[in-house]
């Protein structure tokens, strides 16, 4: 007899969202998903209530239908803020227009999701200092790519919404998002236990691409971060600069081979960015274009405001996603 397996997703409720959102939404909050979680191994779900046609609380066991399009976004914070999580995504579903959900009918998207992951150490950090003891706040990689990727494979086993999802990111998140559609080999999982499809879309907003380049060579605007570059690199994949440049999606070789059902890249850099580089984002502009499949549409954008202001105030996160969702729809209408 097979060892009872609890049923994560069943096991959280869902809870009505507030008033301030475009349309009513149901929300799932912090579900674990791993078969022993860590503190910050959990994602959190918001679901249109127009998704279900009930008028109460949706049961706990409740999903989307499993043709929905789901956005699953991955936060930033250098692989190590405490302050940076999961409900960073808040801001811009409270600014997604309204018309989205209108307009789009049947075809807009039912869920997102927002995934939390282990950090790596920050003990300087200011007021929420890490713990040798806090292994969630101990990681290094691959534990970072690992945790979004069982994420990722916990909402297709439970929703089976396959490879029809958006994934999102901001700063190393948005390297994350682009990580996943690399070759499962690099983080040690190899074809027989890849267990996610990755999807066709991908948004990264003021992402990190070219560690190596980031550390070595910011540019001189950004010179003087240097030092804090080459720390948050180390704390997360230590010192082998090899390795740093073996896990850059700005510098992988034969993307048409690693991600061959990507159809859609839209990459988001701000030039006020007081953090990182707008060319982070032309590097992995270039990489996509010169070694992708012919059917990868690739978008360099240029964003506005400075580094956390992608997020912190919603509004240009919410239209990005919203760029995202309407090309998904027409893709899918042509």
């Amino acid at each position: 007899m097979k060892d009872s397996v609890p049923d994560r997703w069943s096991e959280t409720p869902w809870q009505q969202q507030g008033q301030d959102f475009p349309v009513p939404m149901w929300h799932k909050p912090q579900v674990p998903y791993s078969s022993l979680p860590g503190r910050l191994q959990h994602v959190d779900v918001w679901v249109p209530a127009t998704s279900t046609s009930q008028s109460d609380t949706p049961s706990p066991s409740w999903l989307p239908p499993s043709s929905s399009l789901w956005v699953i976004y991955v936060h930033g914070g250098a692989w190590r803020d405490p302050l940076i999580t999961s409900d960073s995504l808040v801001p811009a579903l409270k600014r997604l227009p309204r018309e989205l959900f209108e307009s789009a009918g049947p075809k807009a998207p039912t869920a997102f999701a927002s995934v939390s992951y282990s950090l790596s150490p920050y003990p300087e950090h200011p007021t929420l200092p890490s713990k040798p003891s806090d292994y969630s706040r101990n990681a290094t990689h691959p534990g970072h790519i690992l945790d979004v990727m069982a994420a990722i494979s916990f909402l297709q086993q439970t929703a089976g919404f396959g490879s029809n999802y958006i994934l999102a990111g901001h700063s190393c998140g948005a390297t994350l998002a682009f990580q996943v559609a690399m070759n499962t080999a690099r983080w040690g999982v190899g074809p027989a236990k890849a267990y996610i499809r990755p999807p066709a879309s991908i948004l990264g907003l003021n992402g990190i691409y070219d560690l190596p380049g980031l550390v070595d060579g910011p540019g001189e605007k950004h010179e003087h971060l240097r030092p804090i570059y080459e720390q948050f690199t180390r704390n997360a994949f230590g010192k082998d600069r090899g390795l740093w440049a073996f896990i850059s999606p700005a510098l992988v070789q034969d993307w048409a081979a690693e991600w061959p059902g990507g159809r859609h890249a839209i990459l988001v850099q701000t030039r006020e960015d007081s953090l990182i580089p707008f060319s982070q984002g032309e590097q992995l502009r270039d990489s996509l274009v010169r070694s992708g499949t012919g059917k990868l549409r690739v978008e360099l954008l240029e964003g506005y405001g400075d580094h956390d202001e992608t997020w912190e105030n919603g509004t240009l996160l919410a239209s990005m996603i919203s760029r995202a969702i309407y090309s998904v729809i027409e893709t899918t209408e042509k």
